[in-house]
């Protein structure tokens, strides 16, 4: 019997996937002739996708039957037939993130079927999350706290940005949640743009893969001043990733001595409004002083819904006073999201200072306030997690992190019911 789908696909693409690109009659002969044959042909969501030869970088997919979109290394993407990897052509296959119910999360996503988190991963286990008063509430109106690590900034600890280390992240250390701090100045995100944001794009596409939430970062001490940028960057982001409920954008990492009133309250409402045309997915806001003065924050929020702030303490440098600070902005009705500290002093440095790092912990867990710990990097710091040259995949060995790392791998299995 002759095996009619290779045609039944040709077809289909010509009456469904190119409307407005081939003459109507070409289209209708299509529709007609699969018909004849019994092919089952039903319109998809090709519209949303790109034309042939035309970029692909926000869609991730093509209009055509056959013709996929590829990564250039400069971060373009396009739709083409085939790629032939050059020096300007990395040909990586790009393509939404979508499961169908079962799937593999470590198989390449495939453009068709509606999202799945894989089974019992955290956010199918907690869904969408939101703001309700100074608390995370989870899809089934429960308290939750999400428990994680960052990353490095982007543009120097590039290399740990990639699926391996983040699956041993996930399988390992049991994380919950995944920061990633794009580098804003410094050669970062103003200076390479394409690069920085097809390095966000890669990491993200694997947290949701594997069912953990992820916070895109706009990791930068002056965004009021590049206000522009960072609105452009959000209103793509969460163009992309809005759909998906594991995609929390911060949009302000830590402002340094700028007004909150006058300054990074306007910038942070502007970037709000922004990424609202797309979704409701949670947004946490930078506060003052390296995202320290969350009280005076929480007199004057920022309007709308679904709206965190961010608390970041190092256990050598901050201690009680800053608790106070973050009790007052919850009591005040503003949930805190503590997306960055260390066991170590404020610039990186100095020694673990183990009791006031047990503190702050006895802290987070009695206010259920989500945290990510600083970071996942081998730089000769004490709040690095890892041994200077520590493998670039993962699997990393007792003697490949830094005693206080192991601490929090401990930390992260408790709260997720496991053990080592």
């Amino acid at each position: 019997r002759l095996d009619c789908r290779p045609l039944c696909r040709s077809l289909h693409s010509f009456a469904f996937a190119m409307p407005g690109f081939l003459p109507r009659s070409i289209a209708a002969a299509a529709a007609a002739a699969a018909a004849l044959l019994g092919c089952v042909v039903v319109p998809t969501k090709a519209s949303e996708c790109s034309l042939p030869l035309s970029s692909c970088m926000t869609t991730r997919c093509c209009k055509l039957d056959g013709w996929k979109c590829y990564a250039q290394n400069s971060g373009v993407a396009r739709c083409k037939r085939s790629c032939t990897k050059s020096a300007s052509w990395s040909c990586e296959e790009l393509g939404p993130v979508r499961f169908g119910s079962g799937s593999d999360p470590s198989a390449s996503p495939s453009p068709s079927g509606s999202f799945h988190a894989p089974p019992g991963s955290p956010v199918a286990q907690h869904g969408h999350i939101q703001v309700v008063g100074p608390r995370l509430i989870d899809a089934h109106g429960v308290p939750v706290r999400l428990r994680g690590m960052s990353l490095f900034w982007s543009q120097w600890g590039g290399k740990y940005w990639n699926s391996r280390v983040i699956k041993w992240l996930v399988k390992d250390w049991k994380i919950s949640l995944l920061r990633c701090p794009m580098g804003v100045e410094a050669g970062g995100y103003l200076q390479k743009p394409r690069a920085e944001q097809r390095r966000i794009t890669r990491v993200v596409d694997v947290a949701i893969r594997l069912g953990i939430y992820v916070i895109i970062d706009w990791h930068d001490h002056n965004a009021t001043a590049h206000s522009k940028k960072a609105t452009e960057f959000f209103d793509h982001m969460s163009k992309t990733y809005g759909k998906y409920p594991n995609v929390f954008f911060e949009v302000y990492n830590e402002p340094i001595q700028q007004l909150w009133a006058t300054e990074i309250r306007p910038y942070c409402q502007s970037v709000v409004e922004t990424v609202r045309k797309h979704t409701d997915n949670l947004l946490i806001c930078g506060t003052r002083k390296w995202s320290q003065e969350v009280d005076e924050a929480s007199l004057q929020p920022v309007k709308g819904k679904n709206v965190a702030y961010t608390l970041h303490f190092y256990a050598q440098s901050h201690k009680e006073e800053l608790r106070v600070k973050a009790r007052t902005a919850m009591a005040n009705g503003v949930a805190i999201f503590v997306t960055e500290w260390g066991t170590c002093r404020a610039d990186g440095n100095g020694t673990v200072d183990v009791l006031e790092t047990k503190k702050w912990m006895e802290f987070l867990e009695e206010y259920n306030i989500s945290d990510a710990n600083w970071a996942i990097s081998d730089k000769s710091e004490a709040c690095s997690a890892l041994q200077p040259k520590a493998s670039v995949r993962g699997h990393w060995p007792v003697s490949h992190r830094k005693k206080h790392s192991r601490s929090t791998n401990s930390r992260l299995f408790a709260h997720h019911g496991g053990h080592h």
